[in-house]
């Protein structure tokens, strides 16, 4: 941990300040009331910390020494190098954003038919494939659950308007993947194979012949359509400004204040704003 990072409830942090490597000290801190786990938000809890290590980190001067060791000419290079960086990395969130904002548009306006068994049966392969991860990483079912504080039927319960967004999502995909006719082609998938090619230090051939003789190749193709349908989608979706989306959660229609009323809906349909030189009633 690092003091400062507050990542931890208030206190903590200030229970270990002048602690020393093999050290151990007792904190009874209480957890927020807002905490995100319901099971322990309000409560006070014993917490036994044994001191292993104590760093401290030293920042280099800022200067243009600094920058060359980085490999810079001088600190004003290094500093528009770190802002151009910055800025594509956030252009990266704001495109993927988009993206994930256009499919669920497309899958809101679309009819699908989802079981509850489905649903049911998603979530728990979503449990079962995070328990694998965290296998992986060394921490068991039974662990996971006293960490959380919550039983496995609450965890799949929970899973499940993840599971349901998650069919919803896929069924939009299937269906332009099909209208469209997309699959791409060798030369689509090497290109998409390239960074990870180079990651792996081999050529892009290389790797989807790893991947056709291991039979993944399918796989690889179907996740790529999928991603070729949602840029489809995105691609197709019309960007507006804040001052317009503003503008649009005005909106308001009289049938609509009569069905909040309990009343029955004006005919006409018509739209109607908070400038609309016409009345409401």
């Amino acid at each position: 941990m690092e003091l400062g990072a507050e990542r931890l409830i208030p206190g903590f942090e200030e229970g270990l300040v002048g602690a020393r490597a093999g050290e151990s000290r007792e904190l009874e801190l209480s957890f927020p009331a807002d905490y995100p786990n319901e099971r322990v938000a309000g409560r006070t809890a014993l917490f036994a910390v044994t001191v292993k290590d104590v760093k401290h980190k030293e920042l280099p001067p800022l200067d243009d020494d600094l920058a060359l060791d980085a490999g810079f000419d001088s600190l004003a290079e290094l500093r528009e190098d770190i802002g151009a960086a910055l800025m594509a990395a956030d252009e990266r969130v704001i495109e993927a954003e988009f993206r994930e904002a256009a499919l669920d548009a497309a899958v809101a306006a679309a009819r699908i038919d989802l079981t509850d068994e489905l649903i049911k049966a998603r979530a728990r392969e979503m449990w079962e494939r995070m328990l694998h991860s965290l296998e992986h990483r060394g921490v068991s079912r039974e662990a996971y659950l006293k960490l959380s504080a919550r039983d496995e039927p609450q965890i799949l319960e929970e899973l499940e308007r993840d599971a349901e967004k998650a069919l919803r999502r896929e069924a939009v995909i299937s269906a332009i993947v099909a209208e469209e006719g997309i699959s791409p082609s060798d030369e689509e998938l090497l290109s998409a194979l390239a960074q990870s090619a180079e990651e792996e230090g081999v050529d892009a051939e290389e790797l989807l012949e790893r991947l056709r003789a291991r039979g993944r190749v399918d796989e690889v193709r179907e996740d790529l359509a999928a991603r070729q349908a949602v840029e489809l989608i995105a691609n197709e979706a019309k960007p507006i400004s804040q001052a317009q989306a503003h503008a649009r959660e005005q909106l308001w229609t009289p049938q609509q204040a009569e069905r909040e009323q309990g009343g029955t809906p004006a005919a006409g349909g018509r739209l109607w704003t908070p400038t609309d030189p016409g009345s409401a009633s």
